[in-house]
């Protein structure tokens, strides 16, 4: 998409909703940057040694650090300016080009939404969602990509859980031993793998856990321990490598992740949201074609385009008429341009952590940067320690829970975008639609028998088409500029619909059925051919030129180029300011 710039138009200038996120953004990508710097700094070390690909681990770990804060700055430069244009946000259905007529993808379900004067939203389904949505009565009315991240957060929080109970009876079923270093490097694992399949797929993805995977994993919980000694003893030795610890920390962190992750999305709901519709219904009849209706409707609506934005069309049916009698129907559906919604504003910093709706977005990434620092300690202070030529236990916990927390972090930010990007928007939609009956009829104007001059015309003759205007006033939401945009409230305009309808209906009264002449040219030569026949008919044949000159000279309206001055009736023209024979001022309106 391209950015369009009108100078008569700035209501669509944005505020960057991303300024609190940036300078969290800026503190992670420092943190990132100067931790892979310093990892490549001490690599230096391990590489001069000679030990192969192990004496390359902190240069690789310093190279996967640098590339993930380059990544975070790459982001953040981005944000630094956000552009709104006028094409977006996306329409609410597929939209129509201008000389199209028919109806899009989607704009069924508009007018359906409409006709039944309700939202429709997703019924949840699995016994998950079902106790989600016991819990949360309102989550029903929220916007449909919270309910889908609800649903995957509540999924995945108690995935962590049934994870975190299993793998502490495993912990302290197991102790020590070979079994329980597999067991922790399984349910460490496992716990990323939780991590990192919530944020994979767009806001609008659905859950994916279920209770099928909830079963799996209450069956993992009971098994694993139980089968896993049985094949360890022919695996190979992990004692050097001692998950338990670290998979503790990532789990207890992802809780922490999830939970602040899921009481922000709850401050995104907004209660129950309005549902009313204004529709005005009336019947007339009009003897013109129904499609000047549609071309006095066309001019109605771009007169009300909002800051002269062209109106977002998603159906036009245009009347069709053939010869005698029969059926037609037409439609116009349109909505105006969505505006910001009045509370859209820049968030600053400080009052990120105060307005409700942006409290918790802004902790969540507060704990998020505190992980990647945190995590980026623990790698340096590993790359510091490392010794090729020994195969140290501690060092690798010291690398396990480093990458565990920057895995969590990176949970913490990602999912905080998410919910930064929140636009909401108002614009109004209008439905019209028309049927009735036609009937083709021919009228003639004028007495045949005394009349030199007659009319006739070809009509097409309506009674008692059914007129129905739908008016209503839309709030809704997108997630991401680019994101597919939601109707989260709907409000009725009846003054709008009455008004439109009345118009509408006063347009078709007025419509003129008899065929006359309207131009000066016509008026004249109409003047002229009355003379000769008044004249001819008399016999009188020397007066016939001077009574056109008079003919003609009564049907052309005097010139305004020529005026007289008031004092000395010189004549003058209406682009004079003096009087070019006396001299006095002119008043040029004359």
């Amino acid at each position: 998409m391209s950015y369009e710039y009108n100078a008569e138009s700035r209501k669509l200038d944005f505020p960057n909703p991303f300024y609190a996120e940036n300078w969290f953004l800026a503190l992670a990508t420092a943190i990132l940057v100067v931790g892979g710097i310093g990892l490549l700094v001490l690599s230096r070390g391990a590489i001069a040694t000679g030990h192969g690909l192990r004496g390359m681990l902190p240069l690789l770990l310093g190279l996967g650090v640098l590339i993930a804060g380059l990544r975070k700055g790459g982001q953040l430069l981005q944000q630094l300016r956000f552009f709104f244009g006028r094409s977006r946000p996306a329409g609410l259905a597929t939209e129509l080009a201008a000389d199209v007529n028919g109806r899009s993808e989607g704009s069924e379900e508009l007018k359906e939404t409409l006709r039944q004067n309700a939202l429709k939203y997703p019924e949840p389904q699995g016994p998950l969602n079902g106790l989600l949505y016991a819990w949360i009565r309102d989550l029903i009315f929220a916007p449909r990509p919270v309910q889908f991240i609800a649903q995957r957060q509540f999924q995945t929080a108690i995935a962590i859980l049934v994870t975190l109970l299993s793998f502490l009876v495993a912990w302290l079923g197991f102790g020590d031993g070979k079994a329980a270093d597999w067991m922790g490097l399984f349910y460490f694992g496992f716990s990323v793998l939780l991590l990192v399949r919530p944020l994979e797929s767009g806001a609008g993805a659905r859950a994916d856990v279920g209770m099928r995977g909830l079963i799996g994993l209450i069956l993992a919980a009971i098994f694993v321990p139980v089968l896993l000694p049985l094949v360890a003893p022919s695996l190979p030795s992990l004692d050097w490598l001692s998950l338990n610890v670290q998979t503790l920390f990532l789990l207890l962190a992802a809780l922490l992740g999830v939970g602040l992750y899921f009481v922000a999305l709850m401050h995104q709901m907004t209660g129950l949201p309005p549902t009313n519709m204004a529709r005005e219904q009336t019947s007339l009849s009009m003897n013109c074609h129904p499609k000047q209706l549609m071309d006095e409707l066309d001019r109605t609506l771009q007169d009300g385009w909002v800051e002269r934005i062209p109106n977002r069309r998603y159906a036009r049916t245009m009347p069709v008429i053939g010869n005698g009698a029969g059926m037609f129907a037409a439609e116009l559906v349109e909505e105006t341009q969505p505006m910001p919604g009045a509370d859209q504003h820049r968030v600053d910093l400080g009052a990120a952590f105060t307005l409700p709706r942006y409290r918790f977005i802004a902790w969540l990434d507060v704990v998020g940067l505190a992980l990647i620092a945190l995590g980026t300690g623990w790698l340096l202070l590993f790359g510091a320690e490392f010794r090729p030529d020994a195969v140290d236990s501690h060092l690798f916990s010291l690398l396990t829970l480093g990458l565990s927390m920057l895995v969590v972090g990176f949970y913490c930010l990602k999912a905080g975008h998410v919910l930064w990007g929140r636009f909401d928007f108002a614009s109004r939609l209008v439905w019209v639609e028309m049927q009735g009956n036609y009937q083709s009829a021919q009228m003639n104007f004028g007495n045949t028998f005394t009349d030199r001059v007659k009319t006739e015309k070809q009509l097409i003759n309506i009674e008692t088409m059914t007129l129905r205007v739908w008016t209503a006033e839309l709030d809704s939401v997108i997630f991401g500029k680019n994101a597919q945009r939601f109707i989260i409230g709907l409000r009725g305009v009846p003054d709008f619909a009455r008004q439109l309808a009345s118009h509408l209906v006063d347009f078709a009264q007025e419509q003129s059925v008899i065929v006359a002449p309207t131009s000066r040219a016509d008026m004249a030569k109409s003047a002229v051919l009355g003379a000769m026949n008044m004249l001819g008919g008399a016999g009188n044949n020397g007066g016939l030129p001077q009574a056109m000159m008079q003919a003609i000279q009564n049907a052309t309206p005097p010139s305004t180029s020529e005026l007289l001055c008031r004092d000395c009736q010189a004549k003058v023209f209406a682009t004079d300011f003096f009087c070019g024979n006396c001299g006095v001022p002119l008043a040029r309106a004359r």
